[in-house]
């Protein structure tokens, strides 16, 4: 069974700790130009961001209670989800591979009509983590699919959401992604393996 503490941001199977897909990835991006303070604000606002949609996905949404800098946030979702006929099937859904023994937390899976097909979106404020979403994104497919079969073939797709500036879509379709994903995953378990 997977459980997640959320003070720690640690993911555990059946009481035991397993591997976090974006810690796997987090030395790939060097956030250390960013002043602390500002990392700690966009941190905050993604996580207001995703509570909010998924609060919106499941109708429970209180909307009188957002803060301004978030209504325009809002709009775009549902101004996307109507020009690209997003019908979600997964919300910020915990994802666990049981081969591999990582697991992370998925924005959304669903079915996209301007495609024709399945996608995972993974919102982002922007986009300075570059091709690294791309393993990111096939690591939550690979997981996802072993519960989901049919997610095998989803397109993966990060979204740039923000109060500031409009949406954007990107497509990550490098087929060598989840393979670079699990290289740095070995290579993380032989650092913690020498400690």
């Amino acid at each position: 069974m997977l459980t997640f503490n959320a003070e720690q941001h640690r993911y555990f199977w059946d009481g035991k700790p397993v591997a976090n897909v974006t810690r796997v990835l987090a030395e790939l991006t060097d956030y250390s130009v960013i002043p602390a303070a500002t990392l700690e604000v966009a941190r905050q606002k993604g996580v207001a961001v995703h509570t909010m949609l998924d609060l919106d996905e499941k109708k429970d949404l209180d909307e009188e209670t957002l803060p301004d800098w978030l209504k325009p946030v809002l709009a775009k979702w549902r101004q996307f989800v109507k020009e690209t006929g997003f019908v979600t099937r997964a919300s910020e859904s915990r994802v666990y591979h049981p081969l591999y023994k990582f697991a992370g937390t998925l924005d959304r899976y669903g079915h996209m009509a301007m495609i024709g097909g399945f996608a995972f979106v993974d919102f982002k404020r922007s986009f300075l983590a570059g091709k690294v979403i791309g393993l990111q994104l096939a690591a939550y497919r690979a997981a996802y699919a072993e519960q989901v079969p049919e997610a095998k073939k989803a397109v993966l797709f990060a979204l740039r959401i923000n109060e500031n500036t409009p949406v954007r879509l990107k497509e990550y379709n490098d087929p060598a992604c989840f393979s670079e994903f699990l290289a740095l995953l070995t290579a993380q378990r032989i650092r913690e393996k020498y400690k």
